[in-house]
């Protein structure tokens, strides 16, 4: 059976289901090379004495339709044939949709066993080539700080641990990737979950069978060349896994995944992401300070360790500070009782700080001076150290199929002892599909409110310490479930009582999925290296996010805030210190800011198109990677934003827009006024330059 267009050709085995053939019409790759290594889907159906036990090799159809415009193919299995035991009775009807340039995978599974199925492998490939011989893949996904990857072939980087294992496997660690890559210089292939429900899990994973011809490590060596290694077929299978976890009498529907080859950098595989975004994303009710050019102060107030670095009394000195260098939002941060990090989910004032009264003074005062006051919460889980937890906080954290909480080992702050981890506080992941753990953590919320902050910043409201399915029956949701889920009630419940009591109240979260962006206007998250892929700038080029900047001559981070449009979050020792700590940093900030207000058709409200649409080399006529381009938006011309990152050589570069002739005018932070753009533009080490189509 065929699925076929201009844009792609797949074949289906007509006697067992399996994806034969998947051809991309553009540059001709076959993204399913072998028909006889094709597959069609894998599934764990653990028995009460053998958990391992796999629905895998070929299933035969007992169906197979095709629609009359020959676009979707509905497949079904029916009475699968298992690794042990007797056949199941299990049905799986996958319906396979050619939709333009893409291929979607929907499934329904209806388990009349008496076992569960716990996991899912659908769509599958089992046979992914190299395009050519000189284009290497590799593996993209999104992370908690743009976008990471991972050498997949030749050289196969994997993960997991050989002692688990009988072949090399690669997949995110970050389950914050709702799509992955597989990517050359010249053309991909897109995976996507299609899905904003989070009812289940979902990992793309790549597995290099048999494994590796010449090892480099446990994990990391180079597939072979050849068709076969030692007599065994030779190839890459890659699969989406999923947990539905499909109790005995009971149906689902997976998530839909869906397929698209691309041409070109990895921007084509993202917009396939970003086309599907657009169907059902709306940003969330903003503050319009907060949608407009600002900068922020993390101030770190106590840690577990007991600090006690500032009182209550005397936060509005520091927000005299912020007003004095127009830094517009101060979050405060170890406010709360114990310090960060210590006593959660408790939201209530510290004492040895000051009374509640205090701090409600302090920042209705730092408020009078045209400063934001953002309260620091936490809602991911529970302190295992105190009385609360042993009386009442066991009852709402994620259980695993044990009755266990899960664990979280804690954070260690400033004291020898606590930083090599004697007297650590563990902390137990919270569950936020349990109604009783919301409306405690709502209560909570509410105390923030409560002190008059203007918003309150959710830290590590991404994910629930490495736990992610909830198993504890008491906690009114189907057992298990996968945890994720909550998040969403969890965040449309904040932003119900925000909305209720102050509808200019700033709801902030750290590194945001996709998702939560209906319900937080600004995520918070880290750079960690030069060659930082801002992938989600990429999907969403007016989303609010924000950087954190502590060196005392941060240029580099700051260039970057530059390039790709984050906020500035000043934070001088790591967030302990105070502003006046890092002149030189404070003030290129304040330059940066001030040539994104002057030129904000381009750098704030411009269209973010990452290196997409220019060139820019150097004078040696190699690529210069460390630029981005912005579109205006009302007509069309683009701003070019290009940074040296090296800390010691200066560079000349070159800039030039793709199918344009018109001049280009260049101004940098420290020299605003615009001037003619010479052919190069010199850039001393932490320097950065824009220039803007005329």
């Amino acid at each position: 059976m065929i699925l076929s267009n201009q844009h792609l050709h797949a074949t289906f085995d007509d006697a067992t289901g399996a994806l034969s053939t998947l051809e991309s019409r553009a540059t001709g790759w076959r993204l399913q090379d072998r028909p006889e290594l094709g597959l069609g889907f894998r599934m764990l159906v653990p028995l009460p004495d053998r958990r391992n036990n796999q629905v895998t090799g070929p299933q035969k159809l007992a169906g197979i339709e095709q629609s009359p415009d020959g676009n979707r193919l509905t497949l079904t299995w029916n009475h699968l044939q298992p690794q042990h035991g007797e056949a199941l009775d299990i049905t799986f009807v996958a319906t396979v949709t050619l939709e333009g340039a893409t291929l979607r995978f929907e499934a329904h599974l209806d388990n009349r066993s008496p076992h569960t199925v716990e996991h899912v492998s659908y769509p599958c490939i089992g046979d992914l080539p190299m395009p050519s011989a000189d284009e290497h893949l590799r593996t993209m996904m999104r992370t908690s700080s743009g976008m990471a990857t991972a050498s997949l072939l030749p050289r196969f980087t994997g993960r997991f641990g050989y002692w688990g294992l009988e072949q090399p496997l690669q997949t995110p660690e970050d389950p914050i990737t709702p799509f992955l890559l597989i990517a050359s210089d010249r053309q991909g292939l897109y995976t996507g979950c299609h899905d904003t429900s989070a009812k289940e899990a979902i990992r793309f994973v790549c597995e290099l069978k048999p494994g590796f011809e010449i090892g480099f490590g446990e994990d990391d060596g180079m597939a072979s060349a050849e068709p076969e290694l030692d007599g065994q077929a030779n190839h890459l299978e890659v699969a989406t896994w999923h947990f539905p976890y499909v109790l005995p009498g009971t149906s689902t529907d997976l998530s839909p995944i869906v397929l698209a080859p691309f041409t070109g950098t990895w921007h084509k595989g993202v917009d396939v992401y970003k086309a599907w975004r657009e169907t059902w994303f709306k940003r969330p009710p903003t503050p319009a300070w907060a949608q407009d050019v600002h900068s922020w102060q993390q101030l770190h107030l106590n840690s577990p360790e007991d600090e006690l670095r500032w009182r209550y009394s005397e936060l509005a000195d520091i927000g005299k500070e912020c007003a004095a260098h127009g830094v517009q939002a101060l979050q405060l941060t170890g406010w709360t009782v114990g310090g960060q990090d210590r006593g959660n989910p408790s939201h209530d004032t510290d004492p040895r700080l000051g009374a509640a009264a205090e701090l409600r003074d302090a920042i209705t005062r730092i408020h009078e001076l045209g400063v934001k006051v953002v309260l620091f919460n936490k809602y991911t889980w529970v302190d295992r150290t105190t009385d609360w937890y042993r009386e009442e906080g066991i009852r709402h954290t994620t259980k695993n199929p044990y009755g266990e909480p899960h664990f979280h080992p804690g954070y260690q702050y400033h004291t020898p002892t606590q930083l090599i981890g004697i007297n650590s506080r563990p902390f137990a992941p919270t569950c936020p599909l349990s109604p009783a753990w919301r409306k405690i953590a709502c209560d909570e919320f509410r105390k923030s409110l409560a002190l008059g902050a203007a918003g309150a910043l959710y830290d590590e409201c991404q994910h629930h310490g490495g736990a992610t399915y909830c198993f504890d029956p008491a906690h009114d949701h189907p057992v298990p479930a996968h945890i994720f889920a909550g998040d969403t009630p969890l965040g449309e419940a904040f932003r119900e009582i925000a909305a209720s009591e102050d509808p200019e109240y700033l709801l902030v979260g750290e590194v945001c999925r996709d998702v939560q962006f209906l319900h937080y206007s600004i995520a918070y998250l880290r750079i960690t290296n030069p060659d930082h892929v801002a992938v989600e700038r990429y999907i969403d080029p007016f989303a609010g996010l924000m950087v954190a900047v502590t060196a005392f001559n941060d240029r580099n981070t700051l260039n970057q805030c530059l390039m790709h449009r984050y906020i500035i979050s000043y934070e001088p020792g790591n967030y302990k210190g105070r502003l006046g700590e890092f002149p030189r940093t404070l003030e290129y900030g304040k330059t940066i800011d001030a040539l994104r207000r002057r030129y904000r058709t381009f750098l704030w409200d411009g269209e973010y198109r990452d290196t997409q649409g220019a060139q820019v080399t150097t004078a040696a006529g190699t690529p210069h990677p460390h630029y981005t381009v912005f579109r205006d938006t009302d007509n069309g011309k683009r701003a070019v934003v290009v940074g040296n990152f090296d800390t010691a050589q200066a560079v000349k570069v070159a800039v030039t827009l793709d199918d344009s002739t018109q001049p280009l005018l260049l101004v940098r932070p420290e020299a605003p006024e615009p001037e003619s753009a010479p052919d190069e533009i010199g850039l001393g080490p932490g320097e950065a330059a824009v220039l803007i189509e005329s």
